[in-house]
Formats: structure tokens, C-alpha cells, sequence
């Protein structure tokens, strides 16, 4: 346990002394995000945040040279599987930064995002089967293949369109990382215990820079780089060993970026308007023009992921009566967040409305008054 503290804090600590250099580095190489009509910032932001948090998460591993437990053995065991992560996430990181210094159309992100995919693919990072609840685990043969590419092009970008307000993506990923480090801790998966706890730990150091008011944000560089690890990560945690599991269990513990991604697509699909096309119809946007502020939305974004991580947690321990508790009193906590969120819905609905009425019984305009008093 010493050790996987020590990985979390040295990579959290490594992410916020690199940080600053990055942030002067942006600005140099033109990485600068616009004020526009759609986004929030006022002021010109550098988005090249993504290399700080690589630059955090691989800096662990250097000290798994220099000492000598068993922890430092299986990494060494593991050496391959690092790499081959590693020049994957190189490579998305090399397309985030292209789009955040000179910009790339979305047919060119995902043909690129496509091809790294399927060299993980190649690299052995793979969904073979499907547990089922119900008898023997469903194998995917043939399947297997687009199966694992959707898996990982589909968190890659759910991760990229939840980076729409201050350290949203990045503490979400915080949070799915640490559920996905204590389903492998309890499971004895070392490798996926470090690698979690590594992203974790940068997406940490990375996040005072990025919390609202953000300094930084992470750009394509970053939210592209923090979908592929989580997407990997994920793949090794939930589909293999020791720890693969039901289905449920990544679909809960995705479940926020991978709703908001299903939505944002039907309404696009329902109105008639490019797949790849920018709106403002993600959930943070509703609930920004609902009076929430970034604060606000990642504070509630945040709980709910605590929320679905510990329900992740307790299916892996539903078979003691004590997991059935928890996942009951989790399951209560998560229904009490979207009650809350429904009422404040409802209180903003009808405080626009009284505000419409007390503005058109002073003479405000209306339709048969378009220019007013």
C-alpha cells in the first residue's frame, strides 16, 4: 500500500511542477483557446494540458527502477504492456496537440483515433468475451475486433465532448480512476492498480490549474489522452483476469460521460444535424442555462461519480450481504442527486416564468408589443 500511495502522490506532484512550463509553452506555440459565441471563457486560455498529465502519469514508472520490491518485479513483467500504452497514448496525445496549436476536422481525428485503436488491438488490448449473469460468458470471436476499437474510440470521445467547463473531464476521470484502482486493489491486478493510480494521481496535480476559474485547460490534447487511458485501463480492469465482471459494471461505472454522449448524439440525430457538429446540448450547458455555475455543475458532476464508482465497487462485492447494503444505500444516494438536480430544475422553470409575468404586468414586451415602453 506504500507503494501504490507513493505512485499517486509522485504522479500528482510531477503534473503540477510541469504544469506551469506547459501553460508558457501553449502560449509560445499558439495552443490558445478563442473566446467564442458557444464557449464560456472570456479571456484567451492555452489548452495543452495534456502534456503535463502525460508527462505525470509516466512519471512513476522511473522509480520503479531504482527500487526493488515485489511491486517493481511485476512492473518489470509488465514492461511490454507499458509501452505499447504508452506509444498509444503518444500518439493521441500528437493528434490532441496538432488540433490544439493548428486544428483538424473530425473525419481526420476519427480515422486517426480509429488506427490507434486497432494497434492497441494488435498489442492485446482486447474484449475477448462478455460475462453473462445468466450462464457461461459469451465469447465474441470475429466480433472481438470492433467490439474493442468502438470500446476505445467510444470512451476516447465521450471523454473529449465531457471537457466542456473547468476541470469537468478531469475530475470525473479522478474519480472513475480511483474506483477503477480499488476494484483492482481488492483484486490483487498490481499492473491496473498502478496504471489507475498513475492517472489519477496527474489528472490531481493537473486539476488546481484547471478548476474553475481554470488557468489551463486540457485541450484535445488532454480530454483525447485522458479517454484513451481510461478506455485501456478499463479494457484491462473489466474485461480480463481476475476482475473481469458483468457488463453492468463498466456501463455504471461510465455511465456519466457515456449518457451524456448517447444524448448529445440522438438530439443531434432527432434535429437533422451533422454528427461532428459543435452545439451547446451537452448536460453541463442545460445546467448552465439553468443559473448553475461551473462550480456548481463539477461539484455535482463529481458526486454523481463517486456515486456510480462505489455502485461499480459494490456489484463486484454483491455477493456478501454487506455489498447488497451498500449497493442499496449508494443506489438511494444516486436517486437522492437526481431529485435534487430535478427540483432545481423546476425552481429555475418557474423562476423564469414569475419573472416573465412581473415583466409583461409592468409593461414589458411581449408579441403584440415587440419594442415595449
Amino acid at each position: 500500500m506504500r507503494t501504490y500511495f507513493a505512485v499517486l502522490i509522485l504522479s500528482a506532484v510531477a503534473t503540477f511542477i510541469m504544469t506551469p512550463f506547459v501553460r508558457r509553452l501553449a502560449f509560445l506555440v499558439g495552443a490558445v483557446d478563442q473566446p467564442s459565441a458557444r464557449k464560456i471563457h472570456l479571456t484567451p486560455m492555452p489548452r495543452l494540458g495534456g502534456l503535463a498529465v502525460f508527462g505525470g502519469f509516466c512519471f512513476p514508472w522511473l522509480s520503479f527502477y531504482l527500487v526493488n520490491n515485489s511491486i517493481a518485479l511485476t512492473f518489470h513483467n509488465y514492461e511490454k504492456l507499458f509501452a505499447c500504452l504508452s506509444l498509444a497514448a503518444l500518439a493521441m496525445l500528437a493528434l490532441g496537440m496538432y488540433d490544439d496549436i493548428w486544428g483538424a476536422n473530425a473525419v481526420k481525428k476519427f480515422t486517426v483515433q480509429v488506427a490507434i485503436a486497432v494497434g492497441l488491438y494488435l498489442a492485446d488490448f482486447q474484449i475477448t468475451k462478455l460475462s453473462n449473469p445468466f450462464g457461461h460468458s459469451f465469447e465474441l470471436g470475429w466480433l472481438s475486433l470492433p467490439v474493442s476499437v468502438l470500446w476505445i474510440v467510444g470512451i476516447t470521445n465521450a471523454m473529449n465532448l465531457l471537457d466542456g467547463i473547468d476541470g469537468l473531464a478531469t475530475g470525473v476521470t479522478t474519480c472513475i480512476a480511483l474506483s477503477l484502482a480499488a476494484i483492482n486493489i481488492m483484486a490483487g491486478n498490481v499492473i491496473v492498480a498502478l496504471l489507475t493510480l498513475c492517472l489519477a494521481g496527474a489528472c490531481l496535480g493537473f486539476l488546481p490549474y484547471n478548476f474553475a476559474p481554470a488557468r489551463i485547460f486540457l485541450g484535445d490534447s488532454g480530454s483525447l489522452l485522458l479517454g484513451l487511458l481510461l478506455a485501456c485501463i478499463g479494457m484491462y480492469s473489466l474485461f480480463k483476469g481476475a476482475t473481469a465482471t458483468l457488463m453492468i459494471v463498466p456501463l455504471v461505472l461510465f455511465g456519466l460521460p457515456v449518457f451524456d454522449t448517447a444524448q448529445v448524439i440522438w438530439g443531434r440525430l432527432r434535429r437533422g444535424v451533422p454528427l461532428f457538429q459543435a452545439d451547446t446540448s451537452h448536460i453541463h450547458h442545460r445546467l448552465l442555462r439553468k443559473g448553475w455555475n461551473q462550480k456548481q455543475i463539477a461539484y455535482y458532476f463529481y458526486a454523481l461519480t463517486v456515486i456510480l464508482g462505489g455502485l461499480a465497487i459494490s456489484f463486484q462485492l454483491a455477493q456478501s450481504p454487506r455489498g447488497w447494503a451498500v449497493l442499496f444505500l449508494l443506489s438511494l444516494a444516486l436517486t437522492g442527486c437526481i431529485w435534487m438536480a430535478w427540483r432545481l430544475r423546476v425552481r429555475a422553470l418557474k423562476k423564469t416564468v414569475n419573472e416573465s409575468h412581473s415583466y409583461a404586468a409592468i409593461g414589458g414586451c411581449s408579441e403584440s408589443d415587440p419594442v415595449g415602453d
